[in-house]
């Protein structure tokens, strides 16, 4: 039996804040989607990333008996906010979290700060949103850190101790990378980037774009096999073996023409691909009905006023008599897969299928306002549309929401299913490294 994971809600760009996500599509999609990915989340999909929060735990772990306790968040922002700096002003590199900030600090001065105090951070609130908030989760999923307080596994040590420091060592950065460990100490340090013998430079070196030799075989055992405790029970690896013949292809996209590609790419592959191939094409069956529910809300955002007969009559204008790139004869199986234990969501889900597929738009709108009903009570709201005397109330207007043309139904892909994560972390570790 597949494992569901523990991530299935830990991706901050994926999660519901506040009142988004009206129609609790996340939680149907993250579902699917944790089958076949089951350590990444769709903001964790940078490889330089991951070594960076290693050596962040790892600088943090050497300094807290020194420093003492509650001390480990304050090293690991500071050598976050060192990596960041180095990246940028050593590499010209700027794909890191918090780049606006950096490229600010460093226009103003080649004097920069260190220090945990909320002004010298490098995003409004670095410990949510940069590494420690964002990447710590799908590194423990990845069978990087564990434990309570959260510390590098014995295997990520040795990684850190045999391949990471000899590297800060020979650029300068001391014996064990002492002289950032110094740097770190300090509880704000001032330092100019571009001082010749600066510790920047000796992590810049480190953190070079391209990926050496002994970090791609690392990280592809556990960023894109998952790692010891693998979750999906070998999907994952097999389908990053399908997305690797996708690498270069510079035109390569979502869509459900791709997921069928991928989908027979498995089935071809003999009885222990057959799962994958399964919950490949679940993923495909359920954004083709995720897809155009989700675009039809935002529509009913901007239809205040009018009633669910108007409504219907303009859907039908713009997309015919009912949605071709819906298959009727497969929703049924999907209630389960849909509901999460909840069977009434699973009914709703696969009514709303039916009636698009069917033409039904009416009743589509119908079901979609209570779904998004029952997703607000849940949290304690008001749903964002009523009937209120035949006509739309809507409580939360969008004027932005426009249908699609009915020729780009079939090319819809609206949810990440964490996929493109897994495809960049694969694109990365398979390029040629820097040794």
């Amino acid at each position: 039996m597949l494992k569901v994971p523990y991530l299935t809600d830990l991706d901050s760009r994926a999660a519901v804040k506040g009142s988004r996500d009206p129609l609790g599509i996340q939680q149907v999609w993250t579902r699917m989607g944790r089958h076949v990915v089951g350590n990444l989340t769709t903001v964790s999909n940078s490889v330089r990333d991951f070594s960076t929060l290693l050596l962040g735990y790892y600088f943090a772990e050497q300094l807290a008996d020194e420093l003492g306790p509650g001390s480990k968040l304050a090293t690991f922002l500071k050598w976050e906010q060192l990596a960041a700096y180095s990246r940028a002003s050593v590499n010209g590199d700027f794909s890191f979290r918090g780049t606006e900030r950096v490229k600010r600090n460093l226009s103003e001065s080649n004097r920069v700060t260190l220090s945990d105090e909320r002004s010298h951070q490098i995003l409004a609130n670095q410990k949510i949103y940069g590494l420690w908030g964002l990447y710590t989760m799908p590194s423990r999923a990845s069978g990087l850190v564990n434990g309570s307080p959260t510390r590098l596994t014995p295997v990520a040590m040795d990684f850190v101790q045999t391949h990471c420091l000899p590297i800060l060592t020979k650029a300068g950065a001391g014996k064990d990378a002492s002289r950032i460990v110094t740097l770190l100490k300090a509880k704000s340090t001032r330092f100019d980037v571009k001082k010749p013998d600066a510790p920047v430079v000796a992590a810049g070196q480190f953190l070079k774009q391209n990926i050496r030799k002994a970090e791609r075989e690392f990280f592809y055992e556990h960023l894109v096999e998952g790692g010891p405790t693998d979750a999906t029970e070998g999907r994952q690896r097999q389908l990053a073996s399908l997305l690797a013949d996708s690498l270069s292809d510079s035109s390569f996209k979502w869509t459900p023409a791709t997921m069928r590609h991928l989908v027979k790419a498995a089935s071809s592959r003999g009885d222990q691909w057959q799962p994958l191939a399964t919950d490949l094409e679940r993923i495909r069956i359920t954004e083709s009905v995720l897809a155009p529910s989700s675009l039809l809300f935002n529509y009913l955002l901007g239809s205040d006023g009018q009633t669910i007969k108007e409504i219907a009559g303009a859907v039908e204008k713009q997309w015919g008599r009912g949605l071709t790139t819906i298959e009727p004869g497969v929703l049924d199986g999907m209630h389960g897969q849909w509901s999460g234990g909840d069977s009434s969501v699973g009914d709703r889900w696969v009514a709303i299928g039916h009636a698009l597929s069917s033409g039904r738009f009416a009743d589509v709108v119908e079901q979609l306002m209570q779904q998004n009903a029952s997703v607000m009570t849940t949290r304690g709201g008001a749903a964002w549309v009523e009937k209120n005397r035949g006509k739309l109330n809507v409580r939360f207007k969008d004027e932005n929401g426009k249908l699609p043309d009915e020729d780009k139904l079939g090319e819809l892909w609206r949810f990440p299913y964490f996929l493109d994560s897994l495809r960049s972390v694969v694109r990365v570790l398979r390029e040629k490294s820097s040794d």
